[in-house]
Formats: structure tokens, C-alpha cells, sequence
């Protein structure tokens, strides 16, 4: 990461893996060159900013984990259903119902958690590492 609010700084804050740029006191130059641009110049926002988005991340890891196993167990007992030739044990209104009522409202529950204690220890993550898998 590289901070900068000069016209000096544009080309360091255009090859930093995150480049910062001051949203008051920066020029214009450095404003374009940046990838993100800290609008109240208070470093401490980039702690907040921080803090949030691995919040964020670690709430849709725990949707995914809730949602993909729900939604895979539905469609394979369907699926089971269709291919033995029996009747469909669900009815389309039946399935929108668990996924739109059930499943949302599950979803909601665990994108509002709030941050574990230890979220500002841990070190960053991979950058190109997947949502799911290793």
C-alpha cells in the first residue's frame, strides 16, 4: 500500500498494490493515479475501511457456507425424485418459498453478524484466493 497526495506520488500510487490518495489535500494527478481516495484525510479510516470489508468478506463466507449446502440438498432431492419417476416432492411455490423466505432470512441474520474479536490480528488474505476452497 502506498499513500500519497502529490503530483510526485502518481506514479508509486499507481504501482502500489493499493495506492491511496488524499481526497482534500490531493492533487488531482494523484486522485486519478490512486486505487482508492480518502476522502476525509484521517488515516484512521483506512483502519475503519479495513475492518469493515473483512467483516463483509467473513459474513459472505458464512453465507455461502449456509446457503450452498441448503440449496444443493433441495435440487438433489428433486433431482432423486425426477430421475426414480416419482411424484416431485416439492412444488415450484414450495421451493421459492424456502428460498426466498427461509434462506433470506437466514442470510440477513448472518450478513448482519458482527466483526469476530480477533479480525484486525489475522494477516491479510491472499488477494487472488477463492471464496470457497482452499
Amino acid at each position: 500500500a502506498m499513500t500519497g497526495d502529490g503530483v510526485n506520488d502518481a506514479p508509486a500510487l499507481k504501482q502500489a498494490s493499493v495506492g491511496v490518495a488524499m481526497g482534500i489535500t490531493g492533487t488531482e494527478v494523484a486522485k486519478e493515479a490512486a486505487t482508492m481516495i480518502l476522502v476525509d484525510d484521517n488515516f484512521a479510516t483506512i483502519e475503519t475501511a479495513i475492518r469493515e470489508g473483512r467483516t463483509v468478506y467473513d459474513n459472505l463466507i458464512k453465507i455461502l457456507a449456509f446457503v450452498l449446502p441448503t440449496s444443493f440438498a433441495q435440487g438433489f432431492g428433486i433431482s432423486v425424485a425426477v430421475f426414480a419417476g416419482l411424484r416431485e416432492p416439492l412444488e415450484a411455490i414450495q421451493v421459492l418459498y424456502v428460498n426466498m423466505i427461509t434462506s433470506v432470512t437466514m442470510g440477513m441474520v448472518l450478513a448482519l453478524e458482527p466483526p469476530e474479536r480477533d479480525i484486525m490480528e489475522r494477516p491479510p488474505r491472499m488477494q487472488h484466493k477463492p471464496l470457497l476452497g482452499k
